[in-house]
């Protein structure tokens, strides 16, 4: 009589190796790409596999606990730790950002709330025009450069990819209510409770593992001036164009909205201890919050990236044909290159893959799509 428990774990043991395969076979062909991919599945960890290399030479091997810039994914953790204070109290969905930060309010952003920030709907996501990463990388600086935004339509009534902005609205309010600084906050209330204090950061101050990023440069200069992307994301801060993204200076700054770095398993492991039973038996929020944080709050054409959306507080939320695989119960976030960390409530899975090769136009290709596309087919589809 075959056992149902050994079948379990010979099939889990082989999707390992299955993924292993995956991330063996993208590297083996592309010097400088490394990759990392993470799944925990109803709370245990069942894929954590890794290959290529940590450098844009081949010459440093990835390992686990090889730190990835995480770009866009940030915002997931981020989202996190705004999700936390509001579920103590310290903050509130519908309050005024200027009732925490009064000088935000400046230049007709009084009315605007943190649910429209979190739903990029508050109408401030062009950069000033002198950004360079010099500027970016001073806090102080930028809390002064959100102060002086004007919206560009009014609060509320459309979405679009506040792809910096987002960042230091969020950590400034939240540093306002609480008294921490966006970066402690996330150690102190995502990392140690879930036992990665040296596995995620906003702010690597002297960490050596992070994984340099190469590859091709966002084409974003070459778009017409009048897009809104190319001000929302301007071609002076845009990822390997810019040497400055391998720098200690900017690794150790906060920038919420895209810098943050991780190991896969840290990623997923943040997005399992969301759902379910959490991971280890504990959750980072109560079932009710992170209900109302995946909860649609907004659905339609993107004014920044042209492209239809589903967002919720802060995550993004699965549609047909995505790499969440069209669940419309899971939310995440991804990331520029090929990553992604999100969570699938319906089937019990959280899942994160990271990379450091920047290539435009993978498509069906992309490593976040591959290994996301596996996963499911092995674990959601018996």
């Amino acid at each position: 009589m075959t056992n149902p428990l050994i079948n379990k774990r010979q099939h889990l043991i082989n999707l390992q190796t299955q993924v292993q395969r995956l991330l063996d076979e993208l590297a083996k062909d592309d010097i400088g790409a490394g990759f990392q991919a993470a799944t925990y599945w109803h709370g245990e960890l069942v894929v954590n596999a890794f290959s290529g290399s940590a450098d844009a030479l081949g010459h440093n091997p990835v390992h686990p606990d090889t730190l990835f810039v995480m770009q866009s994914c940030s915002k997931g953790v981020i989202s996190t730790a705004i999700h936390i204070l509001a579920e103590q109290g310290k903050l509130g969905y519908d309050e005024r950002i200027s009732h925490y930060w009064p000088e935000f309010g400046a230049n007709g952003k009084e009315e605007i709330t943190l649910r429209q920030v979190l739903t990029h709907t508050a109408g401030v996501p062009l950069m000033p025009a002198h950004a360079d990463m010099e500027l970016v990388t001073n806090w102080q600086a930028m809390v002064y450069e959100m102060e002086q935004l004007q919206p560009i339509w009014e609060p509320g009534i459309k979405a679009g990819y506040h792809g910096l902005t987002f960042g230091w609205i969020l950590g400034e309010t939240a540093a306002r209510a609480d008294g921490r600084a966006i970066g402690q906050i996330v150690q102190d209330e995502i990392c140690k409770p879930l036992g990665m204090d040296r596995e995620l950061y906003l702010g690597a101050t002297a960490e050596t593992r992070i994984a340099e990023i190469s590859g091709e440069a966002v084409p974003i200069a070459s778009m017409p001036d009048e897009m809104l992307f190319k001000r929302v994301l301007p071609p002076a801060l845009v990822p390997v164009a810019n040497p400055e993204w391998n720098s200690a200076c900017f690794h150790s700054a906060a920038v919420p909205a895209v810098n943050a770095v991780a190991n896969a398993q840290a990623l997923a492991r943040m997005y399992a201890s969301l759902i379910g039973e959490g991971v280890d038996g504990r959750r980072l929020l109560k079932p009710a919050t992170i209900a109302e944080a995946a909860r649609l709050q907004f659905e339609g054409i993107d004014e920044v990236a042209l492209a239809p959306v589903r967002l919720g507080l802060g995550y993004s939320l699965s549609q047909d044909g995505d790499v969440m695989g069209g669940s419309r119960a899971a939310f995440g976030y991804a990331g520029l290159g090929g990553m992604i960390g999100y969570a699938d409530p319906s089937n019990g899975l959280a899942v994160a893959v990271l990379c450091n090769r920047m290539k435009v136009g993978r498509g069906d290709r992309s490593p976040d799509r591959l290994v996301t596309d596996l996963i499911r087919e092995k674990l959601c589809h018996r």
